[in-house]
């Protein structure tokens, strides 16, 4: 009887280990399964067709990659997809948006965002929630990038204006006034619109009219420009620079002699009543370097105002136009533009923050109408 009992016993074993075995290989093939198509959804999207993107989704992918913004991904549809190439499988545009911020910012939490376009392929690089998962582990830095007529477009429509964008607060103005003014020495007409502007010069430097530092600046720039001696000597002798710097007139007469490397301009220098020591003086240093030919390889420019309306208002005595943002070539608008979305990608003060959201809110309202 037991013999029987022992005999029963050995198929049922058998039973349970091929049963096991079978729910093993059961469980492999549903995980095959699952791994092989897990990424396939938005029916409805492929249902409809997939598209490649248009000007405006790939405005929306590099503005979100620049910011590392995952939300602007949201502005990509499904149906948007990236073609492939040799041994690069199809893509959603949406899901390299995702991979891309993911291995960026080393964020594994966005991957499971990321869905993979078609089937499983073993030989082909494909994005998934698992190459997104190995980037972001890596830190893998990619990017794509887009024409600069694009970026400069699309900034237009989203209200911003080259001439007014340093009003953000984080990035200098694109037409500095500044730099206009010093290379005015190298215009090829400068000689001639300050012989031009003498008379108004002299006139403004010999009455108490309230531009007479305007007049003495322009004086300084007549000096650099003609080389004489005689415009510096016209600039009032208390007239100071702001802070601790020198006397106009002195600094006028230095400059000129280190451009010409005569030293009959620091003749002209007068002391200083803060350097009672004359070794120290600003005439001795104008002899010692000229003599030495310490200036040789110097060449000085006029001295630039601090105020930017005081420089305005000189570059529009002299008859030039200043010139305005829009109207400079694209490729200085991009480096603007491009500049401003760096600072927004890394500033962290408050006004950074401003900035970035109120960019953000406008890349979100800006309808897709390519």
């Amino acid at each position: 009887m037991e013999m029987e009992s022992f005999s029963n016993l050995v198929p049922a074993a058998k039973k349970i280990r091929i049963g096991r075995r079978w729910l093993v290989i059961g469980g492999l093939m549903a995980l095959f399964a699952f791994v092989s198509l897990s990424g396939i959804r938005s029916w409805s999207d492929q249902s409809r067709g997939m598209r490649h993107s248009n000007k405006s989704e790939e405005f929306f992918r590099y503005v979100a990659q620049q910011l590392n913004e995952p939300v602007l991904c949201e502005k990509i549809p499904w149906a948007v997809k990236v073609t492939g190439g040799f041994f690069i499988s199809e893509s959603y545009e949406r899901s390299d948006c995702y991979d891309f911020i993911a291995g960026r910012t080393a964020n594994p939490w966005l991957c499971w965002k990321v869905k993979r376009l078609g089937a499983f392929r073993l030989l082909d690089d494909q994005t998934s929630l698992w190459s997104c998962l190995n980037r972001a582990f890596i830190h893998w830095n990619g990017g794509m990038a887009i024409p600069e007529s694009d970026l400069v477009r699309f900034f237009g429509q989203m209200g911003y204006d080259p001439d007014t964008l340093s009003l953000e607060g984080i990035v200098p103005p694109i037409v500095i006034v500044k730099d206009i003014y010093s290379e005015l020495p190298n215009r090829p007409d400068i000689a001639s619109r300050v012989e031009h502007a003498s008379k108004t010069i002299d006139a403004e430097l010999k009455g108490s009219s309230p531009d007479i530092t305007n007049a003495a600046y322009l004086a300084d720039l007549a000096a650099m420009v003609t080389k004489d001696s005689g415009w510096c000597l016209r600039i009032p002798e208390d007239l100071k620079l702001a802070g601790e710097r020198p006397k106009l007139r002195n600094w006028c007469l230095f400059r000129l002699a280190m451009n010409t490397k005569n030293s009959e301009p620091c003749r002209r220098i007068s002391p200083s009543e803060d350097t009672p020591d004359p070794r120290l003086s600003m005439q001795t240093e104008c002899f010692s370097q000229v003599k030495a030919h310490l200036s040789d390889n110097l060449r000085y420019g006029p001295e630039v105002p601090g105020d930017d309306n005081r420089t305005r208002s000189l570059i529009t005595a002299l008859g030039y136009e200043i010139p305005r943002a829009k109207d400079l070539p694209p490729d200085r608008i991009y480096a603007s533009y491009d500049r401003f979305l760096d600072e927004l990608s890394n500033g962290t003060d408050a006004r950074h923050k401003v900035a970035r959201q109120r960019f953000i809110a406008r890349v979100r309202g800006l309808q897709d109408t390519n």
